[in-house]
């Protein structure tokens, strides 16, 4: 199972915040061999800018660069670009990362913010089937019954 991990959730993980001990649990997963986690470029970029405001530069380097080697890192291309200006979504950024997802064979998006991702097709590139949405306890509890 791939599952695309949203930008808040590498935050949660590495400043701690609320809710990031289902985030752990998430790589304690791949580190069994059941999923894999995958992330794209933009929420590396993203991750990176917070987290180095955070704890400063030297120590954001040495974590993601750990957190990178445990990531599949999916790349983002103009042609996704397009086919995100066709959907149709609350936040333009999300429905990037949606579509990211679904070309990178993910299975599923894990966010905190679950009403965000909720994406439409427009009138073009309605073959992108974007995965099924979860936040990190559903995911959790999904994975565990099914």
């Amino acid at each position: 199972m791939r599952v695309f991990l949203d930008t808040n959730i590498l935050l949660d993980l590495l400043l701690e915040r609320e809710g990031y001990e289902g985030c752990a649990q998430l790589f304690q997963l791949q580190e069994e061999g059941l999923c894999t986690l995958a992330v794209s470029v933009l929420t590396m970029v993203n991750v990176a800018y917070v987290y180095r405001k955070t704890v400063g530069q030297d120590m954001a380097v040495v974590n993601l660069k750990y957190l990178s080697s445990m990531l599949e890192i999916l790349p983002m291309d103009s042609q996704m670009l397009q086919a995100s200006i066709y959907k149709h979504g609350k936040d333009f950024e999300d429905v990037f990362q949606a579509v990211c997802a679904a070309v990178g064979n993910c299975d599923c998006i894990v966010t905190r913010d679950e009403k965000d991702f909720v994406v439409r097709d427009g009138l073009m590139n309605s073959q992108i089937i974007i995965p099924q949405v979860f936040t990190p306890a559903s995911f959790l509890l999904t994975f565990h019954n099914g």
